[in-house]
C-alpha cells in the first residue's frame, strides 16, 4: 500500500482536507473548504468529471454561496434566470402563491455544465478523478483516507459527498443505506431548443394521478424537459415510453404544451429514468474528523426542487464554521448541530408536499411555503 506524507502540513503549510465525490456539492465543498485554509483534494470515482440527472435550478441561496467563492458570475452566465410557476392540467395559472418570490434569483443549467465549471475554478492541483475512496480510519490527530486503488491519505478533515450510495455514511452511520421512495419515478432529458416549437410559457403542470412535468430554457441552446410521479404503477417498456404515457396526465388540450415535442425530440438513449431514492433522517453527521454533505447526508424526492441548493448551503456552512472554530472536531460539532434540526425541517416540509399532490393548488402553497422557508423569507 501506498501512503502519502503526513497532512499536518502541506506544501503551502495549509491542513489537508479531502473530500469524497465530484458531484456538485463535492466540487462545491472543495471550494469552499480551500477558502477555509485547508489544502483540499476533491476524489471523484469516475475516469472524468459529468453531470447525472440532466439538470437543475439553482435557487438564491446556492447562488450567494457561489457569489462568495468567486463563480457566480460564470456559473449565472452558463445558465438561465428561470423560476418556478405553476398551472393545471387545463393550462390555468397557480399563482396565488407566488408573489413575494417573483424577485428570487433563480437560474437552470445542465448538471454537466456546473460541473465542468466547478471542477476549473477549483483547478487540477486539487482534483483527482478515477479515485474512489472506500473508507477511512478516524484518529486523535486527523483522519487516514483509503482509496480503492490501495492509496491511503492523511488528512485532517473527509467530507463525505459521495451521494446516496455513500461510502463514508456506510462507516460513519452503518446500516443508514439508501431507500426507495415508494413508487416515486422520475423520467428527465435535454434536448436542443431548436428542436421543438418556440417555449412560449415556462411552466410546470401539477397534473392528475399525482404526476408533475415541464419544459425550462437550461442554457447553451438547450431545454430541460421533465416527468415525474408519485405513487406511481409498475412501469414497463422504455424510458421514453413511460415518459409519453404520463403526458395525458399533464395536458387537457388548448394551449401551449412543449413537453410531449421535447420527449419525442429525445433519443431513447439520452433519456434519465430513476426510481427516486432518498436517505432516512441522520441524526449523526459527523466524528472527530468526518463529515457528511449532500444527498450523502439528506437526498430527498425531487418534487422539492431544492436538494442541490441545499447541499451547496451545506458547503458553505461548513466551510464557516472551519474558519470560526480553532480545531476540525469542534466545528465538525457545531456543523452537525446547524444542520440535523434543519434538515428535521426539510423531511417534514417535503412530507407535507408530496401530501398534497392530488390538488394543485395545495401542492403550489406547500411547495412555495418551503422554498419561503428555506430562504429564510
Amino acid at each position: 500500500m501506498s501512503h502519502e506524507a503526513p497532512a499536518e502540513e502541506d506544501v503551502q503549510g495549509a491542513k489537508r482536507a479531502v473530500v469524497a465525490g465530484g458531484g456538485v456539492v463535492g466540487l462545491t465543498t472543495g471550494l469552499a473548504v480551500g477558502r477555509a485554509g485547508f489544502e483540499t483534494l476533491v476524489c471523484e470515482q469516475d475516469p472524468e468529471i459529468r453531470g447525472v440527472g440532466a439538470a437543475l435550478g439553482l435557487w438564491a441561496n446556492a447562488l450567494a454561496v457561489f457569489d462568495r467563492l468567486g463563480a457566480g458570475e460564470t456559473i449565472r452566465a452558463a445558465g438561465v434566470p428561470s423560476g418556478i410557476r405553476y398551472q393545471d392540467p387545463a393550462g390555468q395559472v397557480v399563482d396565488e402563491y407566488y408573489g413575494d418570490l417573483a424577485d428570487v434569483d433563480y437560474v437552470v443549467l445542465t448538471r454537466q455544465r456546473l460541473n465542468e465549471l466547478l471542477a476549473e475554478a477549483l483547478g487540477p492541483d486539487h482534483l483527482r478523478t478515477g479515485a474512489q475512496v472506500t473508507g477511512y480510519r478516524d484518529h486523535d490527530e486527523g483522519v487516514v483516507v483509503e482509496l480503492a486503488d490501495g492509496t491511503a491519505i492523511d488528512a485532517v478533515l473527509l467530507v463525505g459527498a459521495d451521494g446516496v450510495y455513500s461510502r463514508v455514511r456506510e462507516q460513519l452511520s452503518p446500516g443508514e443505506t439508501a431507500r426507495e421512495h415508494p413508487g416515486h419515478l422520475a423520467w428527465r432529458g435535454i434536448v436542443a431548443e431548436s428542436a421543438i416549437p418556440e417555449i412560449t410559457v415556462e411552466r410546470y403542470v401539477i397534473g392528475r394521478e399525482r404526476t408533475r412535468g415541464g419544459v425550462v430554457r437550461s442554457g447553451g441552446g438547450t431545454v430541460f424537459w421533465v416527468i415525474a410521479q408519485l405513487k406511481a404503477p409498475p412501469v414497463n417498456g422504455s424510458g421514453k415510453g413511460e415518459a409519453l404515457a404520463r403526458v395525458p396526465h399533464l395536458y387537457n388540450g388548448g394551449w401551449p404544451f412543449a413537453p410531449r415535442e421535447a420527449i419525442e425530440a429525445t433519443p431513447e438513449d439520452r433519456v434519465v429514468r430513476n426510481r427516486v431514492l432518498y436517505v432516512p433522517r441522520q441524526h449523526r453527521w459527523v466524528s472527530r474528523h468526518v463529515a457528511l454533505a449532500g444527498d450523502s447526508a439528506h437526498a430527498g424526492s425531487p418534487h422539492i426542487t431544492s436538494g442541490a441548493s441545499l447541499g451547496i448551503e451545506d458547503a458553505a456552512v461548513l466551510a464557516d464554521l472551519l474558519t470560526a472554530h480553532p480545531d476540525v472536531p469542534g466545528a465538525l460539532q457545531a456543523y452537525e448541530a446547524d444542520r440535523v434540526p434543519r434538515y428535521a425541517e426539510v423531511h417534514r416540509w417535503a412530507d407535507q408536499v408530496a401530501d398534497a399532490a392530488d390538488e394543485p393548488h395545495v401542492y403550489a402553497k406547500e411547495f412555495f411555503d418551503i422554498i419561503r422557508w428555506m430562504l429564510g423569507r
